[in-house]
């Protein structure tokens, strides 16, 4: 017999949204200029407009603020959770689910399986329904949509999604008890500010979204927003490269013929810094100087900003967001309400302030300032 195809979660996802299957890297062309090139005044004010933002995210010193009252934490103490990624090999990804579960379990949470779907939808149904066995009193989700969560088989057991909603103000899924993010337009601004006052409101760029993430289609729209608000004379070329693209070499070639067909081009703009490996792959294969932003900050990619491809990344504290996570977790845990908005906020590293971090390891105090485990610590025990 033969064997049974995985379906990629990128592929399933956009199924779900368009009732097609797409499959490899597509492209959606279109310049960010208008019929009328801007007047030299108005294309000044908004490189103006683009590098004060710019800096501003650049200089920033982050603050916390905590979204709530404290509460006794300690009632989660026994209870069972299980965790479940769509795919913990994009390096961000298994972050949070370290960081998530590491929270949890400083409180006397008990983790029954930190399961990773490696990218598949296939293995889903067992780790839901291994959660249902275990009798967990909560289910946390990593980067895996609604529409894949099988609610109608879950019983009461209360369900959390994360980074799905992408940004304030959009509405959690039916049946989800939380769903806390970052706020994506902060990062897709600042990368689209990178570009217009890099490029000195005139670059040519090719932008990757990733079709079945939440927040890709909420990036792209803000970035194509954004540039043409600041930088219209410039050319952008969206395309799209589906998950597993990411990995198996498709979104490498895909990079390297961009630049080979259309040797102007001076930017890449892959929105999540996990394809940046892929894409910068692409790049030293066609010997183009192109250089690349993105967002999220992962150590891998951090490293290498000013000494490869990648100049800037957006950070927007990851640990920020886990331990977020592990809060609003711990209060769906003990029955108090969840915030609707952490208020994570971000910051800019490029080749003028990387020097001034350790790379080798997200360390929040080092990058950042803050001790987020501690700071939400503070507010886990009632007054």
């Amino acid at each position: 017999m033969q064997a049974k195809k995985k379906m990629r979660f990128g592929f399933v996802a956009a199924a779900l949204a368009a009732g097609l299957v797409l499959s490899g890297c597509s492209s959606s062309s279109e310049e960010a200029a208008p019929t009328e090139a801007a007047s030299a005044p108005a294309a000044a004010d908004g490189l103006a407009t683009a590098k004060a933002a710019y800096d501003a995210a650049l200089a920033a010193s982050l603050t916390f603020a905590y979204p709530g009252d404290a509460f006794d934490a300690s009632a989660a103490s026994g209870k069972k959770v299980a965790m479940i990624s769509i795919n913990d090999q994009i390096p961000v990804l298994k972050q949070w689910t370290d960081t998530i579960a590491a929270g949890l379990e400083s409180q006397g949470v008990t983790i029954t399986q930190k399961s990773d779907a490696g990218g598949v939808i296939d293995p889903l149904p067992k780790f839901f329904a291994q959660a249902v066995t275990d009798k967990v009193d909560l289910i946390v989700t990593n980067a895996v949509p609604a529409a894949l969560i099988p609610l109608a088989d879950l019983g009461d057991i209360p369900v959390m999604t994360t980074n799905q909603t992408a940004a304030p103000g959009v509405a959690v899924a039916d049946g989800i008890a939380a769903d806390p993010s970052f706020d994506y337009t902060l990062a897709a601004s600042l990368m689209a500010d990178w570009f217009c006052v890099t490029g000195e409101g005139a670059g040519n760029a090719v932008v990757w979204g990733s079709e079945g993430q939440a927040s890709s289609p909420i990036m792209i729209d803000t970035i194509k927003a954004r540039v043409a608000e600041v930088c219209p004379d410039a050319k952008v070329d969206y395309q799209d490269a589906p998950l597993a693209t990411w990995f198996d070499g498709t979104l490498d070639g895909v990079a390297k013929n961009a630049v080979t067909a259309d040797p102007t081009i001076t930017h890449l703009m892959p929105i999540y810094d996990g394809m940046t490996i892929a894409t910068g792959a692409g790049l030293d294969a066609a010997g183009s100087a192109a250089i690349q932003s993105s967002f999220n900050m992962t150590p891998a990619v951090a490293a290498g900003i000013g000494t490869s491809s990648v100049k800037m990344d957006v950070g927007c504290p990851n640990d920020w967001f886990s331990y977020a996570t592990a809060d609003a977790a711990l209060r769906i845990l003990t029955g108090n309400a969840v915030p609707d908005n952490y208020g994570i906020t971000c910051k800019v590293f490029d080749e003028s302030n990387i020097g001034s971090i350790d790379t080798s390891v997200e360390n929040s105090v080092n990058w950042y300032g803050i001790d987020f485990a501690a700071e939400f610590a503070k507010f886990w025990t009632a007054s």
